[in-house]
């Protein structure tokens, strides 16, 4: 399930590249110092197209700042909660 995860979320992150802003990740990790849906983050930063925030929390996923411990078992959804590191230290 792991492997399949980062099939749908690694597209996303390549296609992105040089489009998120360091201010969205930052303030998306700040936003998730409690577990969120991508659901509720993508509604939070989305203007219009989900895309920059979908990419935000994926690449922050990427780079170890925030987790999300039910890809490694769970196919990857609207409901798939994040957490930035920092909450879980």
């Amino acid at each position: 399930m792991w492997i399949d995860n980062w099939k749908r979320m690694l597209p996303c992150i390549v296609v992105t590249r040089g489009l998120v802003p360091a201010s969205l990740l930052d303030a998306v990790e700040q936003f998730i110092c409690s577990p969120q849906s991508l659901l509720s983050i993508e509604r939070k930063f989305s203007a219009g197209d989900p895309i920059l925030a979908r990419a935000a929390v994926f690449g922050l996923l990427y780079a170890g700042r925030v987790s999300a411990p039910e890809l490694r078992t769970d196919a990857l959804s609207s409901m798939t909660r994040f957490a930035s590191q920092e909450s879980q230290s």
